[in-house]
């Protein structure tokens, strides 16, 4: 076998040029690094965490009343959605939902397994997409088995626009900053 000398001799061409983000996942994966380096991941994590404060908090409030649990439900579909419009992107919606989840879990068991209840949160959700004219507090009348019962209908919109305007205030004041 010869061997020339000058095979094991490699060529400098200069830097190579790293390929650009591609598919969707590189691109989430870039997207993912760019907001933890830049703070926004730890901001949305806080964001989840007080957020989970505020409703074991209010759900104090709320056990003197009728139909608890359901409204418990409601909360949790009214600050995640109200996540869903505040922060623009999808991983930092994750993020706060996340931490959110796990911060109630944490701190009381009783209420995670409440809001979790994915059949009432699903209604909500399809309300909410749908559009078709039907109020929050009709959907939870609806699920507390009371199909149009004007108390619990109304205490439902009141809910619904006094968390709204809770929730987007609380994520209104967490500073994100731009990714390039």
């Amino acid at each position: 076998m010869n061997h020339h000398p000058d095979e094991d001799i490699k060529i400098y061409e200069g830097a190579r040029e790293e390929p650009a983000f591609s598919g969707a996942g590189e691109a989430a994966a870039a997207e993912y690094v760019a907001h933890r380096e830049n703070g926004n991941l730890a901001k949305t994590h806080q964001l989840g965490e007080l957020l989970a404060e505020t409703l074991v908090g209010d759900a104090r409030r709320l056990r003197q009343e009728s139909c608890c649990r359901q409204k418990l439900v409601l909360l949790s579909y009214l600050a995640k959605d109200e996540l869903r419009r505040g922060l623009h992107s999808p991983i930092l919606q994750r993020s706060a939902v996340s931490a959110m989840e796990r911060r109630l879990e944490d701190v009381s068991p009783e209420i995670y397994d409440v809001v979790t209840d994915s059949t009432a949160f699903t209604l909500y959700i399809l309300n909410g997409r749908q559009g078709d004219g039907r109020s929050t507090g009709e959907i939870l009348a609806q699920i507390c088995d009371r199909d149009g019962d004007p108390p619990l209908v109304a205490r439902g919109n009141q809910l619904e626009a006094e968390y709204r305007k809770l929730f987007g205030g609380i994520i209104a004041s967490y500073t994100l900053r731009e990714i390039p």
